[in-house]
């Protein structure tokens, strides 16, 4: 639910929209079509060998096939798109504030990200949209919205379309937000929750794909009664191999602070990529000062390692 239905369908779902509805000279197809990069790509890979009927999660998780069914169930059930808003989110969870829960990192280093992604947003938005009603009035743009809420994010077992993603954009506000938000989500959100993925399940105790027993459930259990509650070692090594190949970046990648294609030809509009550039810069300053006091770093938001686009 948090990896691949909130990012990689989620990714999936705004591409298609966006390649269907806007054509190449939009300024949101610009601005938001290097966060599309091979996801598709590598969607349609995952869905025929990692979440197929008998791949990979069938065969090395507990739940199986029909648990896996059942998972994608409920987690398509209930989905909405602002879960990977991390502002939203950490709010309504309840750990937004430092001061409540410090060393929370994902949420410091995240929340910077974002908000240098708003303000690259914000200031495309408003130089190509003079007021909210010339956002409302983009018949390409309420076109695109249309798509996704209906086509995009279909009303899974009873729930209603959209998921979130309205079908209209009523103006400015809403659009910063929806491009922010599919931005963040194609990069910082995935990294965030892929390329850790071998540090965490490389030692299977942390997270076993299935259990061969109950585990104990009174003090006194030796090293023997906890091997014989883990996976067997086949089941092992196989989820091991799993989480170090999905946690490899691609070899051609392009991280957030590269901009290999320069689609916008406005000197204005560069001097945006070029502060945002230089907000990348200062974020990574931050997050390198501050994990040399960790005896743990957190190096899964520096910008240097975010990809624009989800490729594994």
């Amino acid at each position: 639910a948090t990896h691949y239905l909130s990012c990689h369908a989620a990714m999936e779902a705004y591409g298609m929209g966006t390649m269907r509805n806007l054509p190449s000279p939009h300024p949101i197809f610009k601005l938001l079509h290097p966060h599309f990069r091979y996801t598709m790509a590598i969607n349609c890979r995952a869905r025929a060998t990692l979440v197929n009927d008998g791949g990979v999660i069938d065969q090395l998780f507990a739940i199986g096939g029909k648990g896996r069914q059942e998972l994608q169930r409920r987690s398509a059930t209930s989905y909405n798109i602002h879960l990977t808003n991390i502002k939203r989110n950490t709010k309504e969870r309840g750990v937004d504030d430092p001061k409540k829960l410090p060393g929370y990192y994902y949420r410091d280093d995240g929340f910077k990200l974002w908000s240098a992604m708003e303000n690259l947003a914000q200031n495309i938005v408003d130089d190509f949209y003079q007021d909210d009603a010339a956002v409302a009035g983009d018949v390409e743009l309420q076109h695109w919205a249309q798509d996704i809420h209906t086509r995009g994010f279909p009303g899974y077992f009873g729930a209603e379309d959209g998921h979130g993603f309205p079908e209209q954009i009523d103006g400015k506000e809403t659009l910063i937000e929806l491009c922010t938000l599919i931005m963040f989500t194609g990069s910082a959100q995935h990294a965030a929750v892929n390329f850790g993925q071998y540090t965490y399940y490389g030692y299977i105790p942390n997270a076993p794909t299935g259990l061969r027993r109950p585990p104990p459930t009174k003090k006194g259990a030796d090293y023997q009664d906890i091997l014989d509650c883990l996976p067997g070692k086949h089941t092992s090594f196989n989820a091991i191999a799993i989480a170090y190949t999905l946690s490899q970046h691609s070899p051609d990648e392009i991280y957030i602070p590269q901009f290999p294609t320069e689609r916008f030809t406005e000197d204005k509009v560069q001097r945006h990529f070029h502060r945002y550039r230089n907000a990348l810069d200062y974020i990574t300053g931050d997050i390198e000062k501050r994990n040399k006091t960790l005896d743990v770093p957190y190096r899964w938001l520096l910008p240097s390692l975010v990809p624009k686009s989800i490729t594994i």
